[in-house]
């Protein structure tokens, strides 16, 4: 019997958002308890299945899990727990197997830039560190000779610092780019900012990076430099449903390209039905490089002028879409400069989004998979979409599954962690719910449900219907703790103010409690 003493959980949820006013991004860890104490904590013997499907955001956890080095704050030695990820999260943990090996392409353009001696910038802020350097360059964590990362803090609030550090990029960017042959650089404001439900916000983050554009833009033509403008996937064009509610999900929208350089007019020849995967062949023909065979796209456009470097600016989130400014708070929004650069230079849209770049049917673009397409020049199987095909076949009869299983020590627990969404890229509750009946085929007899609160991906506060919606499945476990994306997958390295939480969440039953679902 459970602790009638202690809320449910939708009611302890519910509680978090009257009381503290806060959206499921930044609900703090809720532990599940019974006689006066927490339940379900990870134990030295235990399985871990880390069900989320990206990388960059995981990273901090599962190196207070696994890493025996691990010093960012007391962690207890598990000399006997299992951990098995979905997809494999970074190079470092390539010791430990994945449900989903992971696809590294060879050949990417900061590797080839980086063989013809090119020296190469690559600038954004903390927020996307890892799209620029990890991501672009194939899922390798270490720069290739040549490269450098300039990488400039986050602020920590979002909601009040909407411009993000789109000034500060843009002066840096300006300063340095005299000094490199290519840089790409990443104003992430578009896909934090896009993701919040408040459409003022939205229409100043695109206003300061569109000021910073125009200072880079400039420095490229006084420096005769060729500048790329474009995008990684869709976000920011949707600020508001047809209905008027907020629209805080990525997009399958097309995104924009632009060329500009002194000697390309408006007319120049420019492709029209290309996506990201084209990007990397442009810039290598741009840069009188020969494109290796192992790039599959193509060079985009046809009268290819002399520069004398190549900056690639993403506009993270960036998509092209509904015209109206009551929708779109990119048409809201003052930006004389990307108005100016689309209308005097060549200017197209890519496909970003579906099998344009690896992912299945109906998928929308995210920032993890458009760097990577963009840096190999080619479409990359997602993981997201072999995931798709191993479930088909059957995810029960996943070897490195059935082995993880098999391996639990006897009265031990399976413990999976996964987001309670059904539009993040990090992850969905269907993906969860498969992995969690897996290892009951399989012969897990405990499993404990952890859930990762989206807030993002999802309408702020959807939890609780979507607590309702899969209720008769998630009882089929035994759902243990629930806590904010916003502290589980923080990838800002702020390790002791929000990973820590979530560990002490996950191992020590740290939490304010409730008493089932």
């Amino acid at each position: 019997m459970f602790d009638k003493e202690y809320p449910v959980l939708e009611e302890l949820i519910r509680d978090q958002y009257e009381e503290e006013g806060i959206t499921d991004y930044w609900i703090e860890p809720l532990v599940s308890c019974r006689g006066g104490r927490a339940i379900g904590r990870i134990s030295d013997g235990d399985t871990v299945l880390f069900c989320c499907r990206r990388g960059e955001r995981e990273v901090q956890l599962t190196e207070s899990l696994v890493d025996s080095e691990f010093k960012r704050f007391h962690v207890a030695r598990f000399n006997h727990l299992r951990f098995l990820p979905l997809v494999e999260y970074h190079e470092k943990f390539s010791h430990i197997k994945s449900i989903i090996e992971p696809v590294r392409p060879s050949v990417t353009l900061g590797r080839v830039l980086s063989k013809a001696g090119f020296k190469q910038l690559l600038i954004t802020e903390t927020e996307k560190e890892s799209h620029v350097t990890f991501f672009f360059n194939g899922r390798r964590s270490r720069l290739f000779p040549g490269q450098k990362a300039e990488i400039i803090p986050s602020w920590r609030n979002f909601e009040r610092h909407p411009e993000m550090r789109s000034s500060e990029i843009g002066s840096s960017l300006v300063k340095a780019m005299d000094n490199y042959d290519f840089i790409i650089v990443n104003f992430p404001a578009g896909d934090v900012i896009g993701h919040l439900n408040e459409m003022e916000l939205k229409i100043k983050a695109a206003a300061e990076i569109d000021a910073a554009l125009g200072k880079v833009y400039k420095q490229a033509i006084a420096l005769g430099r060729t500048l790329i403008i474009t995008a990684d996937h869709g976000l920011m064009e949707r600020g508001r449903n047809e209905d008027g509610s907020p629209s805080v999900s990525h997009t399958t929208a097309p995104v924009p390209f632009v060329v500009v350089n002194r000697k390309l007019g408006k007319h120049s020849v420019i492709a029209d039905s290309g996506s990201l995967a084209d990007i990397a062949p442009t810039i290598l023909s741009l840069m009188g490089i020969d494109k290796p065979p192992e790039m599959t796209g193509s060079c985009l456009i046809k009268d290819i002028p002399v520069s004398s470097g190549v900056v690639l600016v993403i506009l993270d989130g960036w998509g092209e879409g509904n015209r109206d400014p009551r929708i779109n708070p990119l048409e809201a929004a003052e930006t004389p400069s990307l108005d100016f650069l689309k209308e005097n230079y060549p200017f197209t849209r890519l496909r970003a989004s579906e099998q344009a770049v690896g992912l299945p049917s109906g998928r929308s673009g995210n920032s993890e998979t458009g760097h990577l397409t963009m840096g190999a020049g080619r479409v990359i199987e997602q993981d997201e979409l072999r995931l798709v095909r191993e479930m088909e076949r059957g995810l029960e009869n996943n070897k490195t599954l059935k082995d993880a299983i098999a391996n639990t020590e006897s009265g031990a627990s399976v413990h999976a962690i996964g987001v309670l969404s059904e539009s993040s890229s990090h992850g969905n509750i269907k993906e969860l719910l498969e992995i969690c009946k897996a290892a009951r085929l399989n012969g897990a007899d405990r499993i404990l449900v952890h859930l990762i609160l989206d807030g993002r991906s999802a309408p702020p506060r959807s939890a609780i219907d979507l607590l309702k919606k899969y209720r008769k499945q998630l009882e089929q476990y035994e759902v243990v703790s629930a806590v904010g994306r916003g502290f589980a997958l923080d990838r800002s390295k702020d390790y002791v103010g929000k990973t820590k939480r979530v560990y002490d969440c996950l191992v020590n039953g740290t939490g304010k409690c409730f008493s089932s679902l």
